[in-house]
């Protein structure tokens, strides 16, 4: 008997917003929809109406003004009314780069979504790069989109991206699931001085060093922060 699929839909997801404050929304949405072969099904973007005003700050960073989106439907109107609610039913793997960021926003239109994260995927496959910014990582992969803080462009950015890792790894979606989500105390340190240490036991002095080294959405330093 063949095993039954672990997902029903595969979909590079971004989202610009209001600001990174509590209590932000969205102001524009862009997903490309995938099958297993990275075969594209469908690209989707739109504006959003966030029904609130929009921070200066983020204006600046993706150019979106509250004059641009007063017209535009707000996320119940395009997720359930124009596309239908088609993410409510079934297993849909929910592909985004600093997905943490991403996914409370959609995760309530899908009947079962699970994260793949591509920034914590770089960590995992990359650990040496200099950063794990989505820029950063295209250009060290020869990725030919460039990131621009629209919702599109950094979907395909992501998307190719995603490529990369699985053809350059020989990776499938599921394995890179199991590879962000299986770390833990316990885990080794795959790089640096203490390389094949257990992080759980790391030095407090390497562990201070760390935390002032690397990036807070960096996987090292989110496990430290749970232990």
């Amino acid at each position: 008997m063949d095993k039954k699929p672990s997902f029903d839909r595969f979909v590079v997801l971004d989202f610009e917003t209001t600001g990174l404050n509590r209590g932000y929304k969205p102001v524009e949405i862009a997903w490309l929809e995938f099958d297993r072969d990275f075969a594209v099904i469908e690209r989707v973007d739109s504006l959003i109406n966030p029904n609130m005003a929009i921070e200066e700050g983020a204006t600046k960073v993706h150019g979106i003004t509250s004059t641009m989106v007063a017209d535009s439907p707000t996320l119940d109107e395009l997720i359930v009314g124009t596309q239908g609610d088609k993410f409510r039913d079934g297993r849909t793997l929910i592909v985004a780069h600093n997905a943490k960021f991403d996914l409370p926003m959609i995760s309530r239109y899908c009947g079962d979504a699970t994260a793949l994260c591509t920034m914590m995927l770089s960590f995992v496959l990359m650990p040496e790069a200099k950063n794990h910014q989505l820029g950063t990582l295209t250009e060290l992969c020869g990725v030919q989109v460039v990131p621009t803080h629209r919702a599109l462009a950094d979907v395909e950015a992501c998307f190719l991206l995603l490529q990369h890792f699985a053809t350059n790894w020989s990776l499938t979606l599921e394995r890179m699931v199991e590879l962000t989500g299986s770390f833990n105390g316990d885990s080794v340190m795959p790089f640096g001085r203490y390389q094949g240490t257990m992080i759980k036991e790391l030095p407090s002095d390497y562990v201070d060093w760390m935390f002032g080294k690397f990036e807070s959405e960096h996987w090292v330093i989110q496990i430290l922060k749970n232990l």
